[in-house]
């Protein structure tokens, strides 16, 4: 098994200074802080997996306040807005952290696959987990060598197409069956049949102009029934999903299959190519333009 000094050597070289540091897994970012942080308001997408390399964090989400460090991993279960403080970090000992979001189709994939191979979850557990906005549990061997080798894809771009999509799926059964399980699963559980024909309704109709007024008629509910069923169902809300499946398709024309930004942005449904260039640096982590020339 892997330890966190090795995860330590792998990703501390990627780190382009202080802040974020885009990877070209998406979800996968790096982050460094030579300085204190106080109360940063920051917004968690989806399913947020985050480990401490170097450091302390104390992330307050109103109602409750976590606290972890090297050894310990946070699981944030869905869209969530926080506060995050960073204390006595410096340029001579810098705060180091690794996060990685799991879209909501990937984790419902991953529940079912358990499920399918036969494990058994106690319904009990998710019902005493209660609806947290993030739980912190002990960093497990298996979650920091997955997360260890997931950070190693990145050397080669074979292994980044092939196997990194593998890993993260590997990541999300630990944390499924892991000392969080019950908080994660009781976040992804209660699906019905209209907010999953709902997703593949969006996923269908990705490249077209939608409301949540459009795919609420279409699984027969009124909208506001439906945009709080199906945040409470997939952990964000429905355009939110939207935004997410248009960014990702938009990311594979480009690097995929050579289209530019403008007309990658306006396949998926961009109107406007500034509305995407700004969606788009905001949700990598740089515009297309250099988001393009650092991963072909």
């Amino acid at each position: 098994m892997r330890t966190l000094r090795q995860l330590q050597r792998q990703v501390l070289p990627r780190v382009e200074g202080a802040g974020l540091t885009v990877t070209a897994i998406p979800g996968l970012w790096l982050s460094c802080a030579t300085g204190p942080v106080l109360a940063k308001r920051v917004e968690a997408r989806m399913v947020t997996l985050a480990v401490i390399l170097a450091g302390q964090k104390i992330v307050d989400f109103g109602d409750r306040v976590f606290t972890y460090d090297p050894g310990n991993y946070l699981l944030i279960t869905g869209e969530r807005r926080y506060q995050a403080t960073i204390k006595g970090a410096s340029k001579t000992s810098p705060y180091y952290s690794v996060a990685l979001e799991f879209p909501p189709e990937k984790i419902a994939e991953a529940l079912l696959a358990l499920t399918d191979a036969g494990v058994h979850f106690d319904d009990d557990d998710e019902a005493t987990a209660g609806d947290l906005p993030a739980v912190v549990a002990k960093l497990d061997p298996a979650i920091l060598d997955a997360l260890v080798r997931l950070v190693e894809c990145l050397h080669d771009p074979v292994t980044l197409k092939v196997l990194a999509p593998i890993v993260m799926q590997e990541l999300l059964f630990h944390l499924l069956r892991g000392s969080s399980g019950a908080t994660l699963r009781r976040a992804a559980a209660g699906d019905d049949g209209r907010i999953r024909r709902a997703r593949s309704y969006l996923q269908k109709h990705v490249g077209t102009r939608v409301s949540v007024d459009d795919v609420a008629r279409h699984v027969a509910m009124s909208a506001s029934h439906f945009a709080h069923r199906f945040r409470e169902v997939v952990r964000v809300s429905p355009m939110m999903y939207l935004k997410h499946l248009r960014l990702e398709r938009a990311r594979v024309l480009m690097l995929g299959d050579g289209l530019g930004a403008a007309e990658a942005g306006s396949t998926v449904g961009y109107a406007s190519p500034s509305h995407f260039t700004r969606d788009f640096k905001s949700h990598f982590g740089a515009p297309p333009g250099a988001y393009l020339s650092r991963f072909r």
